[in-house]
Formats: C-alpha cells, sequence, structure tokens
C-alpha cells in the first residue's frame, strides 16, 4: 500500500482537536475531516468559481439536525475564503430576518456586515480593510487620472449608485475615503457605523 501522507498544519490540528473535543465544528483542518460529500463539494467548487468571476447563484442546505449542514458550511466557507472571496455569515432567527417592520432585517444585515471574512481576516471584522483597499485602488486611479478621489469612486460605483440606497451608499465610502486621506477618524468611524446598519 503506497497511500501519500497529508502533512497537517499544527494550527490545524489543534484547532480540529479542539473543537471536535467541545462537540463543536472546527473553523480550520475541515479538509482532514471531512468524508462523503464529494459530489455537494464539487458543485459549490463550481459555485464559488462562478461567483468569483462576477456571476451568482444561491443554494439551499437542508437537512435533519445532526446531517452535517454547519460542518459543509464551514467547508464551502474556507473554500470560498481559500479562492480569495469574501464571505458573511448569519443565523436567522425572529430577530434576524430578511424581510420585517421591526428593525430585525438591519438586524441580519449588521450581523452580515460584521461576519465579513477574508482570507488575511477569517475570523469577521474585514470590512474596513476592503474598503481601504478599494479606497486605495481608486486613489491610484485618481492620480492616474487627474481627477479626484471622489470622482474616482463615484465612477467606480457608478451602477450601483442608480439602484435604491447606492448614491447614499456612494457618499458614504466618499466620505469614509475624505477621512481616511485627511486622518480624521471620526468621520472614518461615523461612516463605518453606517455600513455595518
Amino acid at each position: 500500500m503506497n497511500a501519500k501522507a497529508t502533512t497537517i498544519r499544527p494550527r490545524d490540528r489543534d484547532t480540529v482537536i479542539s473543537a471536535l473535543r467541545a462537540g463543536v465544528v472546527p473553523r480550520l483542518g475541515l479538509q482532514h475531516v471531512q468524508v462523503g460529500r464529494q459530489r455537494e463539494i464539487e458543485a459549490m467548487i463550481n459555485d464559488i468559481g462562478r461567483v468569483g468571476n462576477g456571476g451568482s447563484t444561491i443554494r439551499f442546505v437542508i437537512g435533519a439536525y445532526g446531517a452535517g449542514k454547519t460542518f459543509f458550511l464551514f467547508l464551502v466557507r474556507q473554500i470560498a475564503l481559500q479562492n480569495k472571496l469574501a464571505v458573511c455569515q448569519a443565523d436567522l432567527s425572529p430577530d434576524r430576518r430578511l424581510h420585517a417592520t421591526g428593525g430585525q432585517a438591519r438586524g441580519l444585515y449588521a450581523e452580515l456586515a460584521k461576519s465579513i471574512s477574508t482570507r488575511t481576516t477569517p475570523d469577521g471584522g474585514a470590512l474596513r480593510n476592503i474598503l481601504e483597499s478599494f479606497i486605495q485602488k481608486a486613489s491610484e486611479r485618481a492620480s492616474a487620472s487627474e481627477m479626484t478621489i471622489e470622482s474616482a469612486i463615484n465612477e467606480s460605483l457608478g451602477d450601483l449608485r442608480e439602484m435604491v440606497g447606492g448614491y447614499d451608499f456612494a457618499t458614504v465610502i466618499a466620505a469614509y475615503a475624505r477621512g481616511y486621506e485627511e486622518g480624521n477618524s471620526t468621520k472614518q468611524d461615523a461612516a463605518m457605523r453606517w455600513l455595518r446598519g
């Protein structure tokens, strides 16, 4: 038997063992304990590729209690992060719903905004990093085209500005950019509060 041994990083090993001892889904190293979901994972990898190329998709993962839904979703999340995508997650509940009149939809949005993760910030809180990266690129474009950073931001968000709330969103991004360039943390924090719902 000539099986190739897979090396597990110590950080992944410790995370998996600690999580399994606690009876929860590990956040790292899921690929080392995943068994029997090859077709589902391939379908999700195709979906992740589609989203990474600017497309969209939707999937509903359903199953009985203990069927492995949370494990599967954490695995898909890890694959998305490895593919340099930003991910966010939230559990739906009476206080966090897609549609409501008592602020529950805003609560869901706030939870999603708080949980935004990237490969470099896998535990949430990546919104500021994403925003500053976007502003840095807009600043470089503005310098190259001899325009203001606000004009570069508005140009980048042109399609979004036409949507409901898009104009306000672009205005807040521009305000954050002004605060970023001026070193005005009060202005930046106010914009972040708006963006986080």
